[in-house]
């Protein structure tokens, strides 16, 4: 049976975050740490379906064969003060801190590729009286959201590398989204050795090459998933 090594990070609210670096993704957000083990099998089953979707199956570990439910194992887990059940996170593993390799970004990219081609079909569904669309009071419209998402492409670049150039302004967040990615995506491709073997501690958090691509990973993933449940409220409330 193949098996899925997990990497948790768990809030002072309970919360918790599942994570995979091999394949790559976030794998569940949970209420609880109990909770989300329970979900992991499905959810790392549903994970492979996507990777597949995308032609990405490469990714995968040996063995791991269409409609398998793997194991799951948890190979390390931070616990946190913050809140995580918001999204927020900080964590730093031992496995951010190992060098990242030419295959392991280049899979990283090929991963981003694909959230984004998910994001541009999800554009397709959304009529233009969702994009102001708040499901609660203290949530972001669906429109702040897609903003959110194009400055955060730049942000955790700049954690890495501070002298980033500044990109054309953009009204429409469409083209924002396309620019920054185009940046994010130029900017990883180009990485050096020294850039893969360097550590950087920025408002005291630990930043590798490796933890870069995985968090641009999980902000896209995580965004998909609150738009795509925000749209079904939207529908649902015949807005």
């Amino acid at each position: 049976m193949a098996e899925v090594k997990t990497y948790a990070e768990v809030g002072g609210d309970g919360a918790c975050l599942l994570y995979t670096f091999d394949p790559p993704g976030l794998l569940v957000r949970a209420e609880c740490l109990e909770r989300g083990l329970a979900e992991a099998p499905a959810a790392a089953r549903r994970l492979r379906a996507w990777l597949a979707q995308g032609g990405l199956v490469g990714l995968l570990a040996e063995g791991w064969a269409e409609g398998e439910t793997p194991q799951v194992a948890v190979a390390e887990m931070v616990r946190r003060r913050g809140p995580v059940g918001n999204g927020n996170t900080r964590a730093t593993f031992q496995r951010d801190l190992v060098q990242l390799s030419p295959p392991e970004l280049v899979a990283g990219i090929a991963v981003l590729g694909h959230l984004r081609s998910e994001l541009w079909a999800l554009k397709a569904e959304l009529p233009d009286g969702a994009y102001p669309y708040r499901s609660l009071p203290h949530r972001m419209t669906i429109a702040e959201q897609l903003n959110h998402m194009a400055d955060c492409d730049r942000w955790y670049l700049s954690r890495f590398w501070a002298d980033l150039p500044r990109l054309p302004r953009s009204t429409d967040v469409w083209q924002k989204l396309a620019l920054n990615r185009d940046r994010a995506l130029s900017v990883l491709s180009g990485m050096t050795p020294a850039d893969m073997r360097r550590q950087v501690t920025v408002d005291s958090q630990v930043w590798t090459a490796r933890k870069v691509v995985r968090r641009c990973m999980y902000h896209e993933r995580f965004h998909l998933d609150t738009i795509r449940r925000d749209l079904e409220l939207y529908g649902a409330a015949g807005a």
